[in-house]
């Protein structure tokens, strides 16, 4: 069966009697306003009319190919995101069965909350004309938060790229166009056949829980390129891309796009630019979410602190020590202050003879010298023989053989007297 095509749903649009539900026949379509007819945004699968229902702003999605899972998908998806919490970051869909008469068919409609506000890349093509750097890299922020929650819901978008990705007037992110998402209720069914824009998405993309991995590093790169250096804009920046093509995605990355961001010369950038370059690896495939893979890095053991080797154990890490107080400058040394001591002998100046001077008074005996004692003994006996030997000799001249015995008595008595003086 052959889906109408845009200019098929623009004739009937126009006719009340075209649509078998009441709230579509209420609806008021926003027309042209130079051709005054309903003018639909067309994309690769539907197109896309403006109502206004009850003062709301409602979007009409029309199909223009076969879509086998549509009738599921989106009741299901409605269910996901109310229960998930993920309703404020999307246009909440709501599928109508046969809602629409189109050659002589009925054809379904999906009913989404109309997101006022501007598409991705035209949001960050204003920010960069007002050289709003700051915003850039808060944009940059609340994209890498947004795809982590929607990864940790258990959600995956398929098509993430600049025209499905909306910025309203509260500067809040906004999802549209689901036609292939996946939940987890959908696991193990046949993948759609949409698969998603070529320059945000790797050869060969599987369907499934982390398919939205590479296309969201694709664009936080890009945000967070151009919050650092938005110059790369007026040449990367083709209208169907945020900075990178389909033929980046490919070794040995010597494009003008891989050139131009290492030329920034920032640290966090260069190891953001490195990790896409491994998903660009032939056949790799996301196993995790993007939280996952910009996690730090496990250094090596040797280039670990203290910290992030507990962190790496599961220990808690040890508190750092407090800072020690200074130690108090160093006191200027004082000798001691010598006091003459009252009632006391003033020490003996000492000898001037070193060789002589001994503690406790006495002499100090010269190198080679005898003994002291041994000296004393000789020196009496000396003296003794000397003075009996004069006395013998004056004796003898006087009363002839009378002298030696004389002398031989007055040397025993000298030595005998020399002895107990040295006692």
């Amino acid at each position: 069966m052959r889906y109408p095509s845009a200019e098929d749903y623009v004739k009937a649009v126009q006719r009340l009697e075209s649509f078998t539900d009441d709230d579509l026949r209420r609806m008021e379509l926003v027309v042209h306003p130079l051709y005054q007819i309903p003018m639909p945004a067309a994309g690769t699968s539907a197109v896309v009319f403006k109502a206004v229902l009850d003062g709301e702003a409602q979007a009409l999605r029309f199909f223009t190919r076969a879509d086998t899972w549509s009738a599921e998908r989106y009741p299901s998806l409605h269910n996901h995101f109310i229960a998930t919490g993920l309703a404020s970051s999307v246009a909440m869909p709501l599928w109508v069965n046969d809602a629409i008469r189109v050659n002589g068919s009925s054809w379904p409609v999906v009913r989404m909350q109309w997101v006022e506000g501007h598409t991705l890349n035209k949001y960050v093509e204003d920010l960069i004309q007002q050289k709003d750097i700051r915003s850039l890299s808060t944009l940059a922020a609340a994209w890498r938060e947004l795809v982590t929650r929607l990864q940790r819901a258990e959600f995956a978008h398929g098509d993430l790229q600049h025209g499905n990705i909306l910025v309203d007037s509260g500067s809040e992110i906004r999802l549209v166009d689901f036609d292939c998402s996946w939940v987890a209720r959908f696991a193990g069914g046949p993948a759609p056949s949409e698969t998603g824009h070529r320059n945000y998405q790797p050869a060969s993309r599987p369907w499934g829980q982390w398919m939205d991995t590479f296309s969201g590093l694709v664009i936080y790169v890009s945000l967070l390129a151009l919050s650092k250096n938005p110059h790369p804009w007026s040449t990367l920046n083709t209208g169907e891309n945020l900075l990178f093509r389909h033929d980046d995605f490919h070794p040995p990355f010597g494009t003008p796009t891989w050139t131009q961001l290492s030329s920034i010369g920032d640290r966090q950038l260069d190891d953001l630019v490195s990790r896409l370059k491994e998903c660009c690896t032939p056949g790799w495939v996301a196993s995790g979410g993007l939280d996952d893979l910009l996690a730090p890095r496990v250094k090596p053991w040797w280039e670990r602190t203290q910290t992030e080797v507990a962190a790496a154990v599961g220990a808690p890490p040890r508190a750092p020590e407090p800072p020690r107080a200074p130690l108090p400058p160093p006191r200027p040394e004082r000798w001691p202050e010598v006091r003459p001591q009252p009632n006391r002998v003033p020490p003996r100046p000492p000898s001037p003879d070193w060789w002589q001077a001994v503690p406790g008074g006495g002499t100090r005996e010269r190198p080679g010298q005898r003994p002291r004692a041994k000296r004393n003994i000789g020196r009496v006996i000396a003296t003794a023989l000397l003075a009996g030997f004069v006395v013998g000799g004056l004796s003898g001249a006087a009363a002839g053989a009378v002298g030696v015995p004389v002398g031989l008595i007055v040397s025993i008595l000298v030595l005998i007297v020399g002895l107990a003086k040295r006692q």
